[in-house]
């Protein structure tokens, strides 16, 4: 996990990778390479504190030794108790989901890409935490790179056709 920036530095810059997250008071964090990824945002915008996680996968089986960060439903949870800690209300939570596009085929019985299916679970699993899900920008076929306003919540998506959108 990248660190906590100093609450005055609003310049920072936090690069979250690949199954890994950040958590901020301040300062953008950002993540790019989102195909059927997921760049999920959560945040508390009472305590002005926003966490970033980037999941590959939808859900952790329990006996699996990869770091949590790597799912959707495990991913959350990390998330939310580091939110915790920095002083976030569980009840002010809300999050923003990009990402998720239809980039790899696997071939699942049901037709649903992994990115549908990370989508499907983020929403789930938000719902059963009471996390309000107030913005996404999901699915379709093209790469996303995020960034968030760790201050505010505020989060920029740029896709790979050019269009961009703040949620």
């Amino acid at each position: 996990m990248a660190a906590l920036p100093a609450e005055s530095d609003t310049s920072e810059r936090i690069k979250v990778s690949i199954a890994d997250y950040a958590v901020a008071e301040a300062g953008t964090i950002s993540t790019s390479g989102l195909g059927s990824c997921l760049g999920l945002a959560i945040y508390d915008p009472e305590a002005g504190v926003s966490a970033l996680v980037h999941p590959m996968l939808p859900r952790r089986d329990g006996n699996d030794d990869r770091p949590p960060e790597r799912f959707v439903d495990s991913g959350i949870d990390v998330v939310v108790d580091a939110l915790l800690e920095h002083g976030a209300s569980k009840a002010s939570l809300r999050a923003k989901i990009a990402g998720g596009a239809a980039v790899v085929d696997f071939g699942s019985d049901d037709g649903d890409s992994i990115g549908d299916r990370n989508i499907e679970v983020a929403r789930e699993e938000l719902s059963d935490r009471g996390i309000e899900l107030v913005g996404e920008e999901v699915g379709g076929d093209c790469g996303r790179t995020v960034k968030v306003d760790a201050a505010t919540g505020d989060v920029n998506v740029s896709r790979t056709d050019g269009e961009e959108t703040t949620l």
